[in-house]
């Protein structure tokens, strides 16, 4: 049984739609924790599933001090796998809107043929820009969909993203092959940790949740969604 409101959360149970078949039912990790003050929450519910092929997958609900909700869904690939990051965060306020959608090459030769229609598309439809954030910038590939706090068609967001993790599992999870090439792996492995360490030191969610619940716990929150190969450490 998941932390997860999914039956609440379009993200979530069109992750579990879409891919539920492929988790490992039996080998999940779950993380909670809420600071209630003065009427408002800081809150996190996080679920951690495994798959073929995949090191990490993470499942977030978060609040923040009731001025901030959303959801984020990271895939991190195996380093011995060709199969590319897939990213989606959706949350804000009810008048801006943060969204972050991609799929992020851990090797240099990714094929996006099959991604640069849909990008064009929804690109055009939700008029987004190309963003700004460096931090986001570093970590992504041309083909991102991001809107920092501004206003979004969410129902759009919900299906160009949709549109992508369709083409992430079918053009890139399902076909995906172990590396034969020791430099490859290592590549991959380099990529995917400094995603990792750019994701943690850009995100400010490490942050709000150290305030919130001390940093001892906000530490444990991060080591479990970067706990696995190639490891991220934590600051002492």
């Amino acid at each position: 049984m998941h932390t997860l409101e999914s039956r609440n959360s379009q993200p979530i149970s069109m992750f579990f739609e879409m891919f539920g078949e492929h988790l490992l039912a039996d080998d999940y990790m779950e993380f909670y924790s809420n600071r209630h003050k003065a009427n408002t929450d800081t809150l996190l519910r996080l679920d951690i599933y495994k798959a073929e092929k995949l090191a990490t997958i993470i499942l977030e609900e978060y609040a923040v001090r009731g001025k901030l909700k959303g959801h984020v869904i990271l895939v991190l690939p195996e380093p011995t796998f060709n199969v590319p990051i897939f990213m989606f965060q959706l949350g804000g306020n009810d008048t801006q809107s943060i969204a972050l959608l991609d799929i992020s090459p851990t090797l240099p030769d990714t094929d996006y043929g099959p991604l640069i229609p849909t990008h064009r598309k929804y690109r055009d439809l939700l008029k987004v820009d190309e963003s700004t954030i460096e931090w986001v910038t570093q970590i992504s590939s041309p083909y991102l969909l991001h809107r920092q706090y501004g206003p979004l068609d969410e129902g759009l967001f919900m299906e160009a993203s949709r549109e992508y993790l369709r083409i992430w599992i079918e053009h890139y999870y399902k076909p995906g092959t172990a590396l034969s090439s020791q430099h490859d792996v290592d590549t991959a492995t380099r990529t995917i940790h400094r995603y990792k360490k750019i994701l943690h030191d850009g995100d400010p969610a490490h942050g709000i949740f150290s305030k919130a619940w001390g940093k001892k716990v906000a530490d444990a929150f991060i080591y479990l969604e970067m706990r696995d190969h190639p490891a991220l450490e934590i600051d002492a």
